[in-house]
């Protein structure tokens, strides 16, 4: 499996290259990002290159799903810890079952039941 992980990594990394040297005149270019707000104000940036533009978003969406997957782990883990606890418990309660001694003065027998039905 982490063959096919650098695999893939090695040619996100080589695509990656092929477009920004390939489009390095489009990327280059500067753009100047607006926000009109109605009756109030208009804001504008400085002039950034498109490219920029583009890892930035990049960089954003990854530690959006960084943060995502952490939370995710962490909600996991106490999960986990609160079933370890729960089955811990249960075992506990299952060896005393098991090591009780039984108080019957007589076993059940099959002829009791025949007399308590009719």
């Amino acid at each position: 499996m982490r063959f096919i992980k650098v695999l893939f990594l090695l040619a996100l990394f080589v695509f990656s290259i092929l477009f920004f040297s390939q489009n390095n005149d489009v990327l280059l270019q500067g753009l100047t990002l607006k926000l009109e707000i109605p009756y109030a104000m208009t804001l504008h940036s400085i002039p950034l290159p498109f490219g920029v533009l583009i890892l930035a978003a990049f960089v954003a969406g990854a530690l959006l799903t960084m943060v995502y997957f952490a939370i995710d782990k962490f909600r996991a883990g106490s999960k986990l810890r609160e079933c370890k606890t729960r089955m811990a418990s249960l075992e506990q309660e299952l060896n005393s079952l098991r090591n009780m001694p039984i108080n019957e003065a007589r076993p059940y027998s099959a002829e009791e039941k025949v007399e308590g039905v009719n």
